[in-house]
């Protein structure tokens, strides 16, 4: 019985600490008319950080963003910036793998409330630097397994994820300048990457 207890109560923990670990990724809100927001969202501990993007889908080329970091003990976090407008007030609430965000005085970012929402979550991937972690690393052309190109990266190499790049999925838009200042953007396989400062 007791070693029954044991493994019951280790599963409980595991499943709790992987459910931890999953929330941190990008979330997606879309709107007919094409326009989007994405949120970059990093938990550790009760520590949060967020990146948002948002495009409008305007002639203009209009675009939102906003970078905050927030403490909580539960799921509910208001984000406080160092760079954007003091007035604006950013709610992020985590329920079941989702998150509810709320945009409150934030017209000066262009984030208005039709930003306001659900957000579903993407990709495991958050905006911010990565190491290559597979030995040989190829661009591909599109996030297709048929579009490889010859270019690759190796283990050790840093690439740069961007918000406004991030990809649905298993894929990684990402920027590189080699040694000779030469740059590079194309997809790379997400699982070949680590994130610099992860959890």
């Amino acid at each position: 019985m007791a070693f029954f207890t044991e493994k019951v109560c280790f599963f409980i923990f595991g499943l709790m600490s992987f459910c931890a670990f999953s929330q941190s990724g990008t979330y997606e809100l879309k709107h007919k008319n094409g326009s989007y927001c994405y949120i970059s969202f990093t938990k550790k501990g009760n520590e949060t950080s967020a990146d948002i993007f948002a495009w409008w889908n305007t002639k203009s080329g209009q675009t939102g963003s906003y970078s905050g970091k927030s403490s909580s003990s539960d799921n509910r976090y208001i984000l406080k910036s160092q760079e954007n407008d003091p007035d604006c007030k950013v709610t992020l609430i985590l329920q079941n793998g989702r998150i509810q965000v709320n945009f409150d005085q934030c017209a000066t970012d262009h984030l208005t409330e039709d930003f306001n929402g659900v957000y579903t979550k993407i990709t495991d991937a958050t905006s911010g630097d990565y190491l290559v972690a597979a030995p040989k690393s190829y661009f591909y052309k599109k996030p297709d397994a048929g579009s490889r190109q010859k270019t690759y990266l190796i283990k050790g190499n840093k690439v740069t994820l961007n918000i406004d790049s991030i990809t649905p999925g298993n894929w990684a838009n990402v920027y590189y300048v080699d040694p000779n200042g030469k740059e590079f953007r194309g997809y790379l396989k997400l699982n070949e990457l680590r994130k610099i400062n992860a959890e």
